[in-house]
């Protein structure tokens, strides 16, 4: 087993050996140490920095090459608003909850939750429950390695 402590953001100038990949849900990627199996079934450990978040596209070193992180599908909410009154309703019903969100083109994300599924459905806006991937507002910011 590989222990990585590096992390880098790749650029498009740079080019990578990329030999396998690692896919991770959001709450994977918010913990700098833990076990982890790639998609060609290497053992590695993560020991990055107190801090560290990953995201999707970032490079783990090792003494093979990279390995590229991925977001996995999750089970999560996609909600709907039609008017920016639902949106603002929904934000709050999702917040009231302390549930991480996600905001893109064809709506509001949350992570499963049935009560608010039940809820909103009752409230007549549109959800729907699918296999996505997951990205909350906050975590694509502030994102650093060093």
């Amino acid at each position: 087993m590989h222990i990585v402590e590096q992390v880098v953001r790749p650029s498009a100038e740079e080019c990578r050996r990329i030999i396998d990949r690692v896919s991770l849900a959001w709450e994977q990627r918010q913990k700098s140490r833990q076990r982890l199996m790639t998609a060609q079934g290497r053992e590695i450990a993560l020991a990055l920095p107190t801090g560290t978040r990953l995201q999707a596209g970032d490079l783990l070193l090792t003494p093979e090459g990279w390995i590229e992180v991925t977001s996995a599908s999750e089970d999560v909410l996609l909600i709907r608003p039609r008017s920016p009154q639902e949106t603002a309703f929904v934000a709050y019903q999702i917040g009231n909850r302390h549930l991480p969100m996600e905001i893109e083109a064809q709506g509001l994300k949350t992570l499963y939750e049935p009560i608010l599924e039940v809820y909103l459905k009752q409230q007549g806006i549109p959800v729907e429950r699918l296999q996505a991937p997951f990205t909350p507002i906050g975590a694509a910011f502030g994102h650093r390695h060093g």
